[in-house]
């Protein structure tokens, strides 16, 4: 997909967003971008809730997640909220239920907000994956 951060952003505005093979592609596409900046900033960050069962059930995280065996890396996966469940991922955004591709999009603005405020905070918004992640936050936040 050509410009998959622009149909996201597209998407996150309507009232209602068409799950399809469009939008799968484009949250591959996020999650593999999001995999490269978060390894490059190494910067923790719990996002929106996207909980189906209860909103405060699944959240969105940027951790070291150990998504293959024996071999973690930093990403955005859909993680298990519960304190005692220690922030277990079960999900990459592309693999989530319907009902939660839709939860995912609409909250994107205020991850990419967190994201970028955490970033900032941790000192790395003027590295090059910052910088992405700044530019990312205004695309998904301008009016």
């Amino acid at each position: 997909m050509k410009d998959f951060i622009g149909f996201l952003v597209e998407q996150s505005r309507l009232d209602k967003i068409a799950v399809n093979p469009a939008l799968d592609d484009a949250l591959t596409h996020l999650d593999h971008t999001l995999a490269g900046l978060s390894e490059s900033v190494q910067v923790e960050y719990k996002g929106p809730f996207v909980g189906v069962e209860t909103l405060k059930a699944h959240q969105l995280m940027v951790l070291r997640h150990e998504w293959k065996i024996h071999q973690p890396s930093w990403s955005m996966k859909v993680c298990v909220a519960a304190p005692e469940a220690n922030c277990r991922a079960e999900w990459p955004v592309q693999g989530v239920s319907r009902l939660r591709k839709v939860m995912v999009v609409k909250a994107l603005p205020e991850f990419f907000a967190g994201f970028s405020a955490a970033v900032q905070a941790a000192g790395k918004a003027d590295s090059p994956a910052g910088v992405r992640i700044i530019e990312l936050v205004q695309r998904f936040n301008q009016s």
